[in-house]
Formats: structure tokens, sequence, C-alpha cells
């Protein structure tokens, strides 16, 4: 067994989290057959009810305000409440208080529905969530046909696009009563959290470190061999302070057990704002990538400023103010990339490299990306829906080209080194609407390329691919171009005049991702040095005056400028030292 931890922190992190498991919740529902060659088990842990009823439920571990469940409880559905697992509440103000009282807030359709499908489950199997509400393929679908929405689940799944309004309006997978954890004094809409220091010192109290110390040392210490953390972090306000301060907590005890770090965004307008306040958004970049990418193996920054008008969004149609149709396309990218992990182990005869190529360690993987640590920020670059083979009997290869970066801030047309990159291909389809490609034809067209399809100097791949294409749930959001067919195959001419098209008729999707430590990332990393030195160095400015205010001493930001500059000098052959501002 090779067990993956997930801890997702902060709103946007949950919002794309949601959509992850309803991924796995999907491949779940295939894996009954045994085709799509993954080990759910390195996600899922098997539990069972006092009254003996068993449990599929996420190893997971999630951080949030409270009041920002929606309608969901924070201890679930397939446990009885109990007080033990809900977030304590630490009493430590002995003065007035103020109380904030609302109405529960009601299911939408689409949660009512799940409850309906869960009513008489009284035996769930360990291999599934107990229902699923999956799109019905059409077996005679041709590439300018629309699968009839009669075969269809319900209607109400296409008001989510613009009803959702928490993370759990659309989540499909049951959590453990210990997986949802809710700041303390906190109230989501009430409590300003939007800058680093709103998110400092949650887990001063030694009660608050302790729970959540214990929540996560329940799902590491029933995995038989823990292969690492993957972090989902809201780097968009004070969750980035509390991931921060959780790594630093807990990681004398898992020193030395991989840690993979997604710093996630929302798209974003900058608003008509101070200077003060440009200032700590400013600093608040820079210390969130000082302090992160040192408490972890590999981070991976996401979150373009502008998500629908990007080169990523060609096929698509993304509304940026809407978190539950960006959240998604983030989903897609990471779900790709840590394919890897749960692939099960590839075998020397041809029906079993069928099932999949290239599975790895998240420790194999990170240690090569991060070049032994030495890069430890990374670029993402995915294709949704991903590119064809080339047209058989033609000279070319995977158009590697296509991926387009989900990190801010870099330079495509540096052409440095580019040390390493971990590349996911899934589901790969023939040209024309020819069908699905197989792993020998991806892999024939992958390592016969020509170097010029990739930029710089690659030295090191790891190269994973897996013949199932990324199955689409009902609950998705509209965000599929029309040029994109119900297989993913992008067609010549529009198959209709909608503005999107989501789970009801898209059944899945090829996609290509990769993570690469190449050194078009030297501008993102450089960029918060830069900023970092010129406002918070000196304490006679303003920037200087809020690092005091977050509790950072001279010589701690001193620290951090040099964890900034060491950084920089990974991606470039200048040194980039603290002590100077020659920028």
């Amino acid at each position: 067994m090779r067990e993956v931890v997930t801890v997702q922190l902060g709103g946007f992190a949950n919002y794309v989290g949601s959509h992850f498991w309803n991924f796995q919740d999907e491949a779940l529902g295939a894996d009954e057959d045994g085709l799509v060659g993954l080990d759910m088990n390195v996600l899922y842990r098997v539990g069972e009810t006092r009254q003996g009823i068993g449990t599929y439920t996420p190893r997971l571990l999630a951080f949030d305000l409270r009041g920002s469940l929606g309608a969901v409880r924070a201890a679930g559905s397939l446990y009885e409440r109990s007080p033990q697992f809900e977030s304590s509440a630490v009493a430590t103000w002995n003065g007035q208080t103020v109380t904030h009282r609302h109405e529960p807030i009601p299911k939408n359709d689409f949660l009512k529905s799940l409850d309906e499908e869960s009513e008489g489950w009284s035996q769930p199997s360990v291999s599934g969530s107990g229902f699923q509400l999956t799109n019905v393929a059409d077996t005679t679908h041709s590439g300018n046909s629309v699968p009839s929405e009669e075969t269809r689940e319900s209607s109400f799944v296409q008001s989510l696009d613009d009803s959702v309004e928490y993370w759990t309006d659309y989540l499909k997978a049951h959590l453990h009563p210990r997986s949802v954890y809710e700041l303390p004094n906190t109230f989501h809409g009430l409590t300003p959290f939007d800058n680093y220091s709103s998110g400092q010192g949650f887990f001063k109290e030694q009660e608050q470190l302790e729970e959540v110390e214990n929540r996560l040392r329940f799902f590491v210490e029933e995995c038989d061999h823990l292969q690492g953390f993957q972090f989902m972090v809201d780097n968009s306000g004070g969750f980035a302070a509390v991931a921060a301060d959780f790594l630093e907590a807990v990681g004398d005890e898992y020193n030395r057990t991989p840690k993979l770090l997604f710093s996630l965004r929302p798209p974003w307008i900058p608003p008509k704002v101070s200077h003060r306040d440009a200032i700590v958004a400013s600093l608040h970049e820079s210390v969130s990538l000082a302090r992160l990418s040192s408490l972890s193996n590999l981070l991976v920054p996401a979150g373009l400023q502008q998500l629908a008008s990007s080169k990523f969004a060609r096929h698509l149609c993304v509304n940026d103010s809407k978190l539950f149709c960006t959240s998604a396309v983030y989903a897609t990218a990471l779900n790709t990339i840590t394919l890897p992990f749960r692939m099960e182990v590839s075998g020397p005869t041809a029906t079993s490299q069928e099932r999949g190529f290239g599975s790895s360690d998240m420790s194999n993987m990170v240690r090569l990306v991060s070049c032994s640590q030495q890069k430890k920020v990374a670029l993402l670059e995915a294709a949704v829906p991903g590119p064809a083979l080339p047209v058989a009997g033609t000279p070319g290869s995977f158009d590697l080209a296509s991926l387009s970066s989900l990190t801010p801030d870099v330079d495509h047309s540096y052409t440095g080194t580019q040390a390493a990159e971990a590349l996911v291909i899934q589901g790969a389809r023939l040209p024309g609407g020819g069908g699905s490609a197989s792993v020998a034809q991806v892999l024939e067209c992958t390592f016969t390329g020509k170097p010029a399809v990739r930029r710089g100097a690659l030295s090191l791949c790891q190269l994973s691919v897996s013949p199932n294409p990324l199955p689409i749930p009902v609950p998705f959001p509209s965000i599929f171009g029309p040029y994109v067919s119900a297989r993913g195959d992008i067609l010549p001419n529009p198959i209709a005049s909608t503005a999107g098209r989501g789970g009801l008729d898209v059944l899945s999707i090829p996609i290509a991702a990769r993570v690469t430590s190449t050194d078009s990332l030297l501008p993102y990393v450089k960029g918060r040095l830069t900023s970092f030195r010129k406002l918070g160095l000196s304490r006679a400015s303003v920037g200087g005056g809020v690092l005091e205010d977050w509790g950072f001493a001279k010589e701690e930001a001193q620290d951090l400028a040099e964890g900034l500059g060491n950084l920089a000098s990974a991606y470039s052959d200048r040194r980039f030292d603290s002590a100077t501002d020659s920028d």
C-alpha cells in the first residue's frame, strides 16, 4: 500500500478539492469493472460505523472558516453526531461577546438528490461511495451528435452553475467526522481573512494544536506505507499563514515524509486600493512563497490572474467570477498530475501496459522535479482537453507545445535550462475522432518527438501514460466550449451555440499535464524577492511596519529575504544576495 494523505486549507482549495474528490468518485465506479488500473486505496480509507456498516472515505483533513460548509455538517452524515469530533471551542475571552445567529441553510436540489439516492443504503460496498450520479454514454455517439438530455440524471444539475455558494454544494463524497476542521473564533463572511496576518497564530493555543495534530495522526497511523502528503492551499488570503504554521507545527514529526504543495488562488481583478493595501498584498505574496517553499519539498503555484482570457482557456468557457467554474479547471490539472501516485504498477505484459505506464511514488517525482531539493518551485502546465496524437503515417510527435501555464508570472520566452519534468498523458485520442489511443501509440509519439517541442534543454523526464480519459462527473460546471465533443475531441465545427457544456454534455476528456523545474520560473521568484527587498526590509518604510505588525522581527525578515534569494539563485547562474538591492 502507498497511501497519500490530502490536506486542504482554505476556501478556494476546498472548492478545488470538491471537484478532485468528485473525479475520484467517478473512478471508484469505473474501478468496479477493474479496467482503470488505479489503486483507490491510496487516497481512501476503509472504516465502519458503530452499527457495523462499512464506509469508504477520503483520507482527508480540510481546514476552513466556521459557517463555510453551507447545509452540510462538519461531522458529516455517515456517523451520529459526536461532540469529540466537533472542532473544540477554546474559551480564551471573559469579556462581552456578540452572537451572530442565522437560520440553517437549506440543502440544494443536488444534495437532496444524494440523500434520496442513499436512502435504504444499509450495506454500501467498500469499493464505492454507495451512490453514483454518473452520466450515461450513448454507445452510438459520433463526433457531431449530442447525447440526449432525456438519458441524463435530473435537470437540477444545470442549476449548479448559478447556485453554488459553498464547496459542499456539489461534493459527492462522504467525509469522515475527523476530516473537517473549522478555525475557532472565525465565521465565513464576517471574519476578515484576506491577507497573511489574518491567518497567523491559530495554533498557538496548545489545545487547538493538539486537536489538529491528533486529526492528522488519525489518518497517518492507519497507513501501511505513507508515500506523502499532498497539500492544496488557498494562497489568496490568511490560509497561507495557517498552512505555514500547520506545516511548521507538524514538521518535526513528519520531516522525512514528502510534502507536495499546490499553492492555489482564484482569478482576480486588482481593486482600487490604498497604497498601504497594495504593499500588504505584495508582502503577502513574498512571505507566503518564502515560508511555504521552505516547509514543503516541492511547491507548485497555480493561479492565473485572468483565467478566462488566457491561452489555457482557448477551448473553455470560464467565468472568472465563479469559484465553482475556475476551481474545476485547476482540479482537472491536479487530478492528472497526481495520477501516477495511485496508478497500479505496470507489468511486462501488453495487457498490463494497456492499463497504464509509469506509476510513480510521490517521493521519486518530487525528488526528480526539484532536482534533489535544489529547485523547490515548479511550473504547472496542462491542456484541457489534451491534444490528439498526430495523424498516422505522418512525421510528428505528441503536441507538448499545446500545454499552457497555470502558474502566473512566468517567462515562456526564456531559453535557460529546463532541468526536469514529470509529464502525465491521460486518455489521449486518435486524430479526427478516431477513438482512444493505446499506451504504446502514446509512447511512440512522445519518445520519438522532436526536441523542438520542448523549451530549453531537458535533462530528466518522468513520463506516465493512462489510456483512460478523465470521466466528467454530472455535478461539473459548463466550462467546455462548443468545439469540444462528448469524448473530448476538438471538432472543426461547433457542436452547439450554447455558452458552455458541462457534465450533461461531455462524458470524458483527454488531459495532458506536467510539472517542470524550468528556469522560466525566475521572473515569478525574482519578482517576489525584489518586491520584498524594496518594501519590507526597511523598518522606516510602510512595509517594514507591516512586517513588524505581522510579528516578523528584523532578523526574521532578513531570513525570509535570504530564503527568497536562494530560491531565485536556483533558477539563474547569478547569486541573489539578500543584502543587496541592485535589481
